[in-house]
């Protein structure tokens, strides 16, 4: 199943259990990363809260799990990723270029981590450490 049918998939079981009452409250903390996630860390090596996100959009949510940053908001708040996605690439995305999913962004491979950092652009560099506004992925 690819990302695209998957995060319809998950709309539609949202939905229903929207419909049905019983849904989690918007902007959650995390619960926890799963394989087929990228799992953004507050902190740096993948140390502190976390906040994991199987699906293409805006970092919506709130970083879980204790540690540094527990209950911070994750937008422009990360400065680690850990895409644990066996197949899917993921590209992190600078503030301002996410809605568009161009612009500057950090590439992260399938299943590796790396701290955010600084990335070229415009003949000099943009830090993507706490200037991470969404995520995208591609194969």
């Amino acid at each position: 199943m690819n990302k695209k049918m998957a995060a319809t998939a998950l709309a539609a079981v949202t939905l229903g259990t929207v419909l049905l009452g019983t849904a989690t409250p918007a902007l959650a903390s995390s619960g926890g990363c799963v394989s087929g996630d990228a799992c953004v860390y507050y902190s740096p090596n993948l140390q502190g809260a976390f906040f994991g996100k199987g699906e293409a959009g805006n970092y919506d949510g709130y970083f879980g799990g204790g540690g540094a940053g527990n209950g911070q908001a994750v937008m422009n708040n990360a400065a680690s990723v850990w895409n644990m996605d066996p197949t899917w690439n993921v590209r992190v995305y600078y503030r301002e270029y996410s809605i568009r999913n161009t612009g500057p962004n950090q590439y992260i491979p399938h299943n590796s981590w790396a701290n955010l950092g600084a990335v070229p652009w415009n003949g000099g560099s943009i830090n993507m450490r706490n200037n991470n506004h969404s995520q995208g992925w591609e194969l």
